[in-house]
């Protein structure tokens, strides 16, 4: 009866003496070793990610666990471990990231969304730790050769464990050398023979090398990464060749080297951040293990070095991490947006709160005066004369009309809050404009108090009419309503550097300086207006119609001299089409 070894062995330790009239291929000892002993023989890795998992989730995984072979995909119902749904090796995860617009597309997307990938990831190869190691190394020759670098699955009572296919083949052809010296010449050659095979089908770079640190074999995968053929590196330092400078190209001492320390403290190495050097002179990221190997009677005899290429991870994750920058500058500066958002809508809030409040307050007083007049006229009707009726009429009407100028300009703010009002330039002379808007605000010529002045006969510009109609209205009208009846107000117009300039001067009031900082609120107004009529809005359009064209104001006032405004736009906006 035929037997093996079985998977369960540590390949790492000596092998046991052969029995007497041991001949045949294959009739190798079958004593088997604890699972113990097997976790760290074959460097099993146990990383999970529960089946809802994303595609972030996985790189998320990848770049915590640098070294990490693949990661198994578990049912969310623990006691469903032992047998995952499917498995990710680091190799098709890297693949996957190179498609890098479906890639960025399908991070936030569970694992499953995808049909192509989650069929990938549910092909694996599973293992029973009791099944013969030669039935293992057939049944991955049999796979398609691109899934040669694919990890094996071992399925336990405890939960599933992931194995290095590299790793497996590395210790298969360890047993199988030392098994030669056992060996008739037709079991060597077929021995010899399959072990080739394995080598050569093996993606992975793999190299043994002696006590000495020379080259004992070299398999395909190796000579083509580095550039040399095979009969070259045979009986050569491979720490020269391939391992003898850092990726800053200084010299790499052999005694510091990783790979010559398995066999001189017999245990296995595993670097990731190390570079090997081709023939031509380049150099090329690698991974590698380095495994000691021992003799029958246990003694060191030299290391077996199983290295890949890992250019194209190091690049993806590169690609990963600028993603993950980007990705987390986006979330800072939408945040930063969302804050600014949120600070504006409790300003706004804020504002629609005072609106109210003071709307309320503003309309009570005309209200209640109309009431009045109404009441008074309904009860006193007969008694009062036609010229008290009139005069009871026309604060009814001036109410209503205050009223109708709040709602206005209430409604106009509204606009300019929620960007409903376009600036519409279009071309006029600004010294006509000016002059006729001071004869509108005082149309009886013999009481006219705005004393308008302009050193150009004419001043072409291109500006919103209207906008500059509500801005220059609202100061001189505040400078009529605040000034003594007969006092002057100068109105005059200039341009510097293809700005206006309009400057408003009265000899009214004035504003109390502690209420300059709150001149362009809504609804604010001056503590020494008194019984003046005004709705306090006026200042805050003028505010937001200026801050429309980019321009500016300036206040100069001191209480019983009068005020200044000072108003600065550029002459010429662009046209509205």
């Amino acid at each position: 009866m035929r037997q093996y070894y079985w998977l369960s062995r540590d390949l790492s330790e000596a092998l046991p003496a052969q029995p007497s009239g041991s001949g045949s291929y294959g009739s190798f000892d079958s004593t088997l070793i604890s699972v113990s002993t097997l976790r760290s023989a074959l460097v099993l890795e146990n990383g999970t990610l529960p089946q809802h998992s994303t595609y972030q989730d996985l790189a998320n995984f990848f770049h915590a666990h640098p070294n990490a072979t693949g990661v198994l995909v578990i049912f969310a119902d623990p006691s469903l471990a032992a047998q995952p749904i499917g498995v990710i090796s680091r190799h098709r995860f890297l693949t996957w990231q190179l498609q890098q617009q479906r890639w960025l597309e399908a991070l936030s997307s569970p694992l499953e969304t995808i049909p192509l990938w989650w069929q990938e990831t549910q092909s694996y190869l599973l293992i029973d730790p009791q099944m013969p190691l030669q039935d293992v190394i057939s049944l991955i020759l049999e796979r398609n050769p691109s899934s040669l670098h694919e990890p094996l699955v071992l399925r336990e009572p405890e939960g599933a464990s992931i194995v290095d296919t590299s790793r497996l083949f590395a210790a298969y052809t360890r047993l199988a050398r030392s098994e030669q010296a056992t060996l008739t010449d037709p079991d060597v050659e077929n021995l010899r023979r399959q072990h080739q095979l394995i080598l050569n089908a093996i993606g992975e770079g793999v190299y043994g090398v002696d006590l000495q640190g020379l080259a004992t074999f070299v398999n395909p995968a190796a000579t083509q990464m580095i550039g040399w053929e095979a009969a070259e590196l045979i009986g050569q330092s491979m720490h020269k060749v391939l391992h003898h400078s850092h990726p800053d190209r200084s010299p790499y001492p052999r005694e510091q080297c990783p790979i010559y320390a398995a066999f001189q403290d017999g245990i296995i190495h595993r670097v990731s951040e190390e570079v090997f050097w081709r023939k031509d002179g380049t150099s090329f990221p690698v991974e590698y293990l380095s495994t000691p190997m021992r003799d029958e009677q246990g003694n060191l005899i030299g290391a077996v070095v199983t290295f890949r290429d890992i250019t194209q991870r190091k690049w993806a994750e590169a690609v990963l991490q600028r993603t993950n920058e980007e990705l987390e500058q986006r979330v800072r500066d939408r945040t930063v947006e969302l804050r600014q958002a949120n600070e504006q809508l409790k300003e706004l809030s804020e504002l629609r709160s005072r609106v109210v409040s003071m709307v309320c307050h503003e309309f009570r007083n005309p209200l209640n005066n109309i009431l009045l007049s109404v009441s008074s006229m309904g009860r006193y009707s007969d008694q009062l004369t036609p010229d008290q009726k009139e005069k009871y009429l026309l604060g009814i009407t001036d109410n209503v009309e205050r009223m109708t100028q709040m709602i206005d300009a209430i409604l106009l703010i509204g606009k300019v809050e929620t960007k409903g009002i376009e600036v519409r330039p279009s071309s006029f002379d600004l010294v006509a404009f000016c002059r006729d808007l001071a004869a509108e605000l005082e149309p009886e010529p013999e009481h006219r108090r705005i004393q308008f002045a302009c050193r150009s006969k004419q001043l072409p510009v291109t500006l919103d009419k209207q906008m500059l109609r509500s801005i220059l209205t609202n100061i001189l009208s505040n400078s009529i309503r605040y000034s003594p009846a007969h006092s002057p107000i100068q109105f005059r117009i200039s341009k510097r550097n293809q700005h206006a300039t309009f400057q408003i001067k009265d000899q009214g009031i004035g504003i109390p300086p502690e209420d300059l900082p709150y001149l362009f609120e809504p609804f604010h107004r001056g503590r020494n207006v008194s019984n003046i009529a005004g709705t306090g809005l006026g200042l805050n359009i003028v505010k937001r119609f200026l801050d429309l064209q980019h321009g500016t104001v300036k206040v100069d006032s001191q209480v019983g001299s009068g005020t200044t405004f000072t108003i600065t736009l550029p002459i010429h906006q662009g046209v509205a089409r």
